[in-house]
C-alpha cells in the first residue's frame, strides 16, 4: 500500500493541475476518479479534490462516482481540496470539497486538516504558498 494518493475530478483542468501540485509535494500519484481505479484507494492517505460548479454542486466526475467510491474511506485518514470562486459564489465558494469531506467521514475516514478551500481564479497569487502550508500539515500527519 503507498502512502498517498491524490484523487481528484476536473472539468476544466485546473483542480486536475492542483492535484498534480499536491501529488509532486508528496511523491505521490494523482488519478481521476472517474478513471474507475480501485488502486487510486489503495493509500494510507487519500487527498480529494473537486471544484464547485453551479450553486454548490459538485464537479462531474464527483457527481457520478461519490456513490460508488465512498466505502472506500472506511478505515483511511482522508483529507480534502477544493477550487470556487469566493466573489462570484461567496455562499456556495468550495460547498463541493465540503459534501466530499462529509461523505469521508460518514464512511468512517478520519479527516486530517482542514479542507483546503482555493479560489485560483481571483487570488491564484495564493495557491502556490496555500499548497506548500495546507501539504505541510498533511506531512505532520503522516
Amino acid at each position: 500500500m503507498d502512502k498517498v494518493h491524490v484523487i481528484y475530478g476536473s472539468t476544466t483542468g485546473m483542480t486536475e493541475a492542483v492535484a498534480d501540485k499536491i501529488a509532486k509535494a508528496l511523491g505521490a500519484q494523482a488519478f481521476n476518479v472517474n478513471a474507475g481505479d480501485a488502486a487510486a484507494f489503495d493509500a494510507e492517505l487519500l487527498i480529494l479534490g473537486s471544484s464547485t460548479w453551479g450553486v454548490g454542486d459538485l464537479q462531474d466526475d464527483w457527481a457520478a462516482q461519490l456513490d460508488a467510491v465512498k466505502s472506500n474511506f472506511a478505515g483511511k485518514k482522508v483529507a480534502v481540496f477544493g477550487l470556487g470562486d469566493s466573489q462570484g459564489f461567496a455562499d456556495s465558494f468550495c460547498v463541493a470539497a465540503e459534501t466530499i469531506a462529509n461523505a469521508a467521514k460518514d464512511a468512517g475516514a478520519t479527516l486530517v486538516g482542514d479542507v483546503l478551500k482555493l479560489d485560483d481564479t481571483n487570488e491564484a497569487d495564493q495557491t502556490d504558498g496555500k499548497i506548500a502550508a495546507w501539504v505541510d500539515t498533511l506531512k505532520a500527519a503522516l
